[in-house]
């Protein structure tokens, strides 16, 4: 996998392969308008990667913020490709103070277009 950097409404990502850092910049993670992570779990696979950071271990109430971003494989090449991609917001509910609702996790979705580089 290497570099890219994808947007979408009112998200973008760049991702640098060398370093496995991530950085978000959007507008209603939890968190700050701009995260840098470098613990990132990579899972590569035939039809891609999905790219899992902790946005947030734990709120006040126990809920854990995840976010996944799902990447298509590519095959290297000596030019940019252009890409789409998906990135999930999960509240992981199932720790919650007090107790667990029935519905242990919440998700959003958002569409991402952008570019893996050479």
């Amino acid at each position: 996998m290497g570099n890219f950097e994808l947007s979408g409404q009112d998200i973008s990502i760049h991702y640098t392969a060398h370093n496995k850092t991530l950085v978000v910049r959007a507008k209603d993670l939890v968190g700050h308008e701009e995260q840098k992570f470098s613990d990132v779990k990579l899972s590569e696979s035939d039809i891609g990667a999905t790219i899992t950071v902790v946005l947030l271990s734990s709120s006040r109430n126990g809920t854990r913020f995840l976010l996944h971003l799902i990447v298509p494989g590519t095959a290297r090449a000596t030019k940019d490709v252009a890409i789409t991609g998906v990135a999930i917001v999960v509240s992981d509910l199932s720790h919650l103070v007090g107790a667990a609702p029935p519905v242990h996790h919440q998700y959003a979705t958002k569409s991402l277009t952008g570019t893996m580089h050479a």
